[in-house]
C-alpha cells in the first residue's frame, strides 16, 4: 500500500500507508473504511502526521491512527527503495503460467510464505493468500517447489479471480461470493466452520496466522529420494 505524489519539483512525497494510513483533502469528504474512521470534523484531522499546502491553496493531510505508515522524500520513487524492491503487481502484472511455474519451482518455503513475500508478487495480503489457497485446494504449508503442475495452474487462476472480484467490488466484502473462506475465518484463531459445515483450522506460516479447510486442503509432502 504505497502511494506517491508527483509534484512540480522533486523530491516527491512517497507514503507507505500501513494499516490505517489515508489522505484527507480539506473541504472534500474523505474515503470511508470499514476497519477505522477518518475525522471529518476538525482540521487538521485527528491523528494527522503530515500536512501539505499547495500553491493553489489546497491542503492535504496524511492521517494515521496506528502509526504504522511512513512518509519518504524521493527523487524518483519508482526506481528507488522500497518501490524498487517490490515484485510485479499480482493483479495487473501476474506472470504468464509458464513463468509463474518456473518462479515457484525455485522457491523452497511454504507456498503461503511465498505468496506473502512482496518481492515475489506485490499486492497479496494475508486473507487474500488464504483465499486463493482455499479456492485452489492447496494446504498453506505445502512447499512452493513441491506443487504439481495442476496445483500451480489452479493457484495462478485463483490469484487472478480472487483479486479481480476484490478489486471490482472495491473490497466490499458484502459482495464477495458466499463460497469464500473470507466470510467464516474471522474468529480470533478459534476453530470454526464454513457455511457448508466444513471445519476451518488455523496454523502459523511465515509468522502469519493462516486459515484453511483441512478436508479440502490436504498437506502432501513429497518423499525424499534415498
Amino acid at each position: 500500500k504505497y502511494l506517491w505524489l508527483e509534484l512540480n519539483e522533486r523530491p516527491w512525497v512517497l507514503c507507505h500507508l500501513g494499516m490505517t494510513g489515508s489522505f484527507v483533502v480539506r473541504g472534500v469528504k474523505p474515503a470511508s473504511y470499514k476497519s477505522f474512521a477518518v475525522d471529518e470534523e476538525a482540521w487538521p484531522p485527528r491523528f494527522w502526521k503530515v500536512l501539505l499546502e499547495f500553491s493553489d491553496g489546497t491542503e492535504v493531510a496524511y492521517v494515521d491512527a496506528r502509526r504504522f505508515g511512513k512518509v519518504h522524500l524521493k527523487q524518483d520513487p519508482e526506481s528507488e527503495k522500497p518501490i524498487s524492491d517490490l515484485g510485479p503487481d499480482a493483479w495487473l502484472e501476474l506472470p504468464p503460467l509458464e513463468d509463474f511455474n518456473a518462479l515457484l519451482a525455485k522457491k523452497a518455503p511454504a507456498i503461503k510464505a511465498v505468496l506473502l513475500n512482496q518481492a515475489v508478487l506485490s499486492g497479496i495480503g494475508n486473507w487474500v493468500a488464504d483465499e486463493v489457497l482455499y479456492q485452489a485446494r492447496i494446504h498453506p504449508e505445502t512447499r512452493a517447489n513441491e506443487l504439481s503442475a495442476a496445483q500451480v495452474k489452479a493457484l495462478h487462476l485463483q490469484i487472478e479471480e480472487v483479486l479481480t472480484v476484490a478489486v471490482k467490488s472495491k473490497a466490499d466484502s458484502a459482495l464477495f461470493p458466499d463460497s469464500w473462506l473470507f466470510h467464516w475465518r474471522w474468529t480470533g484463531k478459534q476453530a470454526s466452520k464454513m457455511g457448508d459445515g466444513k471445519q476451518i483450522a488455523f496454523v502459523t506460516v511465515g509468522g502469519r496466522t493462516s486459515a484453511f479447510v483441512p478436508s479440502v486442503q490436504k498437506k502432501i509432502t513429497k518423499k525424499k529420494k534415498k
